[in-house]
């Protein structure tokens, strides 16, 4: 029995062991799950010590290009408006896990409005480039939320950093909304990115003129790669784990069944001596003919009494 209760315990453990979780790391409020806050460069433009590189959207009520907030993760985002003078702006992101989500918020203002929309960056990871982004815009107004800019399923579950970074000559907008990335650490928030991942590269498409009602939950939601991944490293641990709570159990019924036919014949054997000592009846005695002249003599002796 305590056996069985031990592998019921093993095969628990494994099962949450074996679970992968996703976690935000919003532009603005941070990572849900240590509450590491996304560390944005620089702060401020090298001529003019007041006007801010990056703002998020409380701080951008006035500008000429803000996505709706509605339609971005928690109704946040960060953005920041690159030119050469500023010689390089970096979004800074700390994470613990295995895998990593970058999701971005495109616009698409004209060229002629005199508005940048278009996007140039690079991803550093742990100091090293490890892709980039181009998005030019289509002069259609439109914005385009959740738009997976970078992903990479295949990172060392290990403490990583990562960089959103844009340098040289060119104009770039930039837009941040938030990052998902994979631990087998359980979520203290109860985001509900947490349970899924908004891993479609596909967006949703709103015109910046034209108010939408559409929420957040409405955009396209997929597994990620990692989640299949992990899914499917989960499927062995659970057979291990059912393994294991079957053989436990056969242990279990076999020593069961020993015991209880050791009890059967002590039983029985102390039945035998208690058959032994029941006294056999005598046989009948059966009557001869002399017994019976006898017997006849006798009755006529007493009537004649």
């Amino acid at each position: 029995m305590v056996l069985l209760v031990i592998s019921s315990f093993l095969l628990l453990h494994l099962i949450v062991a074996g679970q992968l979780i996703n976690h935000t790391i919003d532009d603005t409020l941070g990572d849900e799950l240590t509450g590491f806050k996304v560390r944005y460069s620089p702060d401020s433009r090298p001529e003019n010590a007041s006007a801010l590189v990056w703002s998020n959207a409380l701080q951008c009520s006035g500008c000429a290009i803000a996505p709706e907030t509605s339609l971005a993760m928690n109704g946040t985002w960060t953005s920041a408006t690159y030119d050469s003078s500023l010689r390089n702006i970096t979004a800074r992101l700390s994470f613990h896990g295995s895998a990593i989500y970058i999701y971005l918020i495109v616009s698409n203002y004209p060229q002629s409005t005199g508005l940048v929309s278009d996007v140039i960056c690079d991803f550093r990871m742990d100091g090293e480039v490890v892709g980039s982004y181009n998005h030019t815009t289509d002069g259609t107004y439109h914005f385009d939320y959740n738009v997976l800019a970078y992903s990479n399923a295949s990172l060392k579950d290990d403490d990583h950093t990562f960089l959103i970074e844009t340098t040289g000559t060119q104009l770039s907008y930039v837009i941040f909304d938030y990052a998902l990335y994979t631990n087998n650490q359980v979520s203290t928030t109860g985001s509900t990115t947490s349970d899924s991942i908004r891993a479609s590269s596909s967006s949703v498409y709103v015109s910046s003129s034209i108010p939408s009602s559409i929420g957040p939950s409405s955009s396209a939601v997929a597994l990620s790669t990692k989640s299949v991944k992990a899914l499917a490293a989960g499927i062995p641990v659970g057979i291990l784990a059912l393994i294991i709570f079957a053989v436990s159990f056969v242990v279990y019924l076999r020593g069961r069944r020993r015991r209880v036919n050791r009890s059967t014949k002590q039983t029985f054997c102390s039945f035998i001596p208690l058959l032994r000592t029941i006294r056999q009846p005598d046989p009948v005695r059966r009557i001869s003919l002399d017994d019976e002249d006898h017997f006849q003599e006798t009755l006529l002796r007493h009537r004649e009494f």
